[in-house]
């Protein structure tokens, strides 16, 4: 069964399943999760935990024989499988749905992914899994959340923090939940007051945001040139490669000036792997530039490349924000 995160406590009311999988890239949230299916674990009597990781090399077959053999010294086992790439290959694929056809009534098996695409979620594997018993999938929260989701975790450490601090918070640790708790503990340590304000924050916290690419273009997407100034200079700040950043803004470009020669529709969105959230950015950002303005960014992108070979006049960083501005504003 598909299992959404916040559902978890209440279903860890109920028995046990055989088997679950938390993928995502929040690594606060799967180890808040894993932390609660763990402790379940063991007031279920699973005393005993291994932990193996299928990295290059991992023997599949010992994950059957460890599953189905206890020890001497425990009834029960708690066996926790990391899958770094999220791929665990037809050898892997086999021994799971083995596994899963029947699975050991002593033994809990946690398997841990990261975020799985659409493909990997219709794999024999992961339908194995889902169908044998629970997965949960950890999104991100989103910049328009996070004050809300700040101020929730302030309730839980005994704060009340403002509006105008929960939102300070979040642009100061936005993309790192693991930040964010962290100075929340730090600031309840700090200040003997169950209020935290603005002035709080702005005494007491770093700044301690994780932009990646992929923030970029959907700030761009999006229409905010301000968050793009804000995310290139972290990016640049934090020694990212320019040629990085050039190739996830060019792709963005060439999929908008793909879809503008055409009808708009789901046919084109699932052509381009454009899904979800993205379909209403993608839409907004082809009402607001001209065939033109995407044309003239696509040429800046060529001389952006110049650039960072050493062949140009312009410093990249400076042809990247120009791009990033113009395709967040047209």
């Amino acid at each position: 069964m598909k299992l959404a995160p916040d559902q978890l406590t209440g279903h860890l009311q109920r028995p046990l399943l055989p088997v679950y999988l938390l993928s995502g890239d929040e690594p606060l949230l799967i180890q808040e999760a894993a932390d609660q299916l763990r402790q379940q674990a063991r007031s279920n009597g699973y005393a005993e935990r291994e932990v193996l990781h299928a990295e290059a090399g991992f023997q599949w077959e010992s994950l059957l024989e460890r599953a189905n053999s206890l020890s001497l010294f425990s009834e029960k086992l708690l066996l926790e499988l990391h899958i770094p790439n999220g791929k665990p290959g037809p050898r892997g694929s086999e021994v799971l749905e083995t596994y899963l056809k029947t699975p050991s009534p002593d033994t809990l098996l946690l398997i841990y992914c990261p975020r799985l695409d659409a493909s990997a979620q219709k794999s024999k594997w992961f339908k194995a899994i889902d169908q044998a018993g629970a997965t949960l999938a950890f999104w991100p929260v989103e910049i328009q959340q996070l004050p809300r989701w700040i101020q929730q975790r302030c309730a839980q450490a005994g704060l009340e923090a403002t509006t105008e601090a929960a939102r300070l918070l979040a642009e100061r640790v936005e993309g790192n939940l693991l930040a964010a708790i962290q100075e929340i503990e730090k600031l309840r340590l700090l200040h003997d007051t169950p209020t935290l304000t603005e002035e709080h924050v702005l005494g007491g916290v770093a700044d301690s945001s994780r932009y990646d690419i992929f923030a970029l273009t959907d700030a761009a997407l999006q229409g905010d040139p301000g968050r793009c100034l804000k995310i290139l200079q972290r990016l640049q700040t934090e020694g990212a490669e320019p040629s990085v950043a050039l190739w996830a803004l060019s792709r963005e470009l060439r999929t908008l000036t793909a879809l503008a020669a055409g009808p708009v529709n789901d046919v084109q969105f699932k052509k381009h792997r454009i899904f979800g959230k993205r379909k209403a950015q993608v839409n907004r950002a082809l009402k607001r530039l001209r065939t033109e303005t995407l044309s003239r960014l696509l040429q800046q992108c060529a001389r952006a490349d110049s650039a960072i070979k050493g062949r140009g006049a312009q410093p990249p960083w400076q042809q990247l924000t120009d791009i990033a501005l113009g395709l967040a504003t047209g």
